[in-house]
């Protein structure tokens, strides 16, 4: 058993040396692009061979530009890898777990890309700075790990720092959504409620970290990204704690740290431009307030000038009216920024949770949290039925009892219904015998085929029904009377 598996590994290595060789001998004018490939470490060696090969055999004599095209049509490479590798940029693909897919763009501090990690496959956003000659590795990824604690929709934590050949790279989870300074650039202004909806997210996140003792810093539109949702999420959290960090040797260089800042002058607090090192949770409502004036006003509170005059005008000058730029704004909203802008720290709010209680009554509807969804049916009011009033609430009937007419026969109604109806449409009630504990007085008219009627009933009855009764039974005596010497009368003469 043990010789085969050795035959057999023996035979896959003379395999493995035949395909090398003849891809060093068949591969022509991609032979650079090929041995550049197997430097970036992008692909296994067995896939990269095996790709190759088919193309090649089906387009011998093919270019390097064909090649790359080919790999990203299958899927092998991104077009940026594709392109980065015709350029001869062999390098820095691959950087610790995550593996370079695109760039998203380029920062004051460095080139931000798109990446995928081999540990959990997930895509991350990956910042990648110049490699210092000396990096305090122990504070950095305590950061990391003081950044693990914070979970907030709105905050995108930085989940990993390292360093790989000649940089450094910081990375945060993937997000996509548009810059909030290229959506106001693309809508101008926005409404109110709208833009105090977006600041109270922000704000809910700056609470989330302030508490766990950690900042932002750099806090500024290009840095919030508003997803479709409506969900703002803050770009960018942990370099300006790295940037503030005074134990040992930085993160980030000074040309770095004077770009950070330089970028950030429009929002930035005038104690920050002071001191760059000086980044707290107070110059974070500062920016917060430059931040929720460029929402309202479409522009940044000193959009003129030069570096230093900005600087000058955030530490001594107040900006531009909110009323004269945009005349839709509450009084109460303009409040809140101007407490957010005070030059000295002590004058804004004590912390965020006062900011978020300032916010929430501008945030309009769209800031109130929905509702889970439930299955209880909704419940639906009818109208009462239009029926008459009871018999109790009827006038008296009249004194003499109604003369009988012909009807139809009726049908039997139910005893709930029947009493609820009036006495026209009830038709004839039919007579049953009462309980003996019934207290509720029969009816006053008295039928002419009724052979008893009880004395109570008649005291019970009104005068003017009593004497009618009467008569009726009278009247009755006698011709029974009448009737009775009648008919003695014909016996005699018989």
């Amino acid at each position: 058993m043990e010789v085969r598996e050795d035959a057999l590994r023996a035979d896959s290595l003379f395999a493995t040396k035949d395909t090398t060789a003849m891809l060093t001998t068949d591969l022509g004018a991609c032979e650079w692009f090929v041995w550049d490939l197997r430097r970036s470490n992008l692909i296994e060696r067995g896939q990269l061979d095996q790709v190759v090969g088919e193309f090649l055999n089906k387009h011998p004599g093919a270019e390097p530009p064909a090649l790359a095209q080919y790999l990203v049509s299958q899927g092998v490479l991104t077009q940026f890898q594709a392109d980065r590798l015709l350029q001869g940029k062999t390098q820095d693909f691959v950087l610790g777990p995550f593996i370079l897919m695109d760039a998203l763009g380029s920062g004051s501090m460095g080139t931000v890309y798109k990446a995928q990690s081999k540990t959990d496959n997930g895509w991350y956003a990956v910042k990648v700075l110049p490699r210092r000659s000396m990096w305090n590795v122990r504070i950095a990824r305590r950061k990391v790990r003081a950044f693990e604690q914070c979970k907030h929709p709105s905050v995108v934590p930085f989940v990993d720092v390292g360093t790989s050949g000649s940089m450094h790279y910081l990375a945060w989870p993937f997000v996509e959504g548009e810059p909030l300074d290229k959506l106001v650039s693309r809508e101008g202004r926005l409404p109110p409620d709208r833009a105090a909806h977006y600041a109270l997210q922000i704000a809910e996140g700056l609470q989330q970290c302030h508490t766990q003792g950690l900042f932002h810093g750099l806090l500024k539109p290009s840095n919030l990204l508003v997803g479709v949702d409506g969900q703002v999420r803050i770009l960018d959290f942990g370099i300006g704690c790295l940037l503030a960090e005074t134990e040992g040797e930085s993160l980030v260089d000074t040309m770095s740290t004077a770009n950070a800042v330089n970028s950030g002058l429009d929002c930035a607090s005038p104690e920050s431009i002071m001191d760059p090192t000086n980044l707290t949770p107070l110059g974070d409502q500062y920016s917060l307030g430059c931040v929720l004036y460029y929402c309202l006003t479409g522009r940044f509170p000193f959009p003129d000038g030069t570096a230093v005059e900005k600087m000058m005008a955030h530490q001594h000058k107040q900006p531009k009216p909110i009323k004269q730029l945009n005349a839709e704004v509450p009084e109460g909203l303009i409040t809140v920024v101007d407490r957010l802008m005070k030059k000295s720290p002590s004058e804004r709010y004590a912390d965020c949770s006062e900011v978020l209680e300032a916010l929430r009554p501008f945030a309009g509807v769209a800031a109130v949290p929905m509702r889970r969804a439930t299955m209880a049916m909704p419940r639906v009011r009818l109208a009462p039925p239009e029926v008459a009033r009871p018999a109790a609430a009827m006038p008296p009937p009249a004194p003499s009892a109604p003369r009988p007419r012909a009807a139809l026969p009726v049908p039997p109604r139910p005893a709930a219904l029947a009493d609820k109806l009036p006495r026209s449409e009830q038709g004839p009630k039919p007579t049953v015998a009462a309980p003996s504990t019934l207290t509720t007085p029969p009816s006053p008219v008295v039928s002419a085929v009724e052979t008893a009627i009880p004395l109570s009933t008649l005291q019970q009855a009104p005068p003017e029904q009593r004497f009618g009764n009467l008569s009726i039974v009278l009247l009755a005596v006698l011709a029974g009377i009448a009737a009775y010497f009648l008919s003695a009368l014909v016996n005699l003469k018989l």
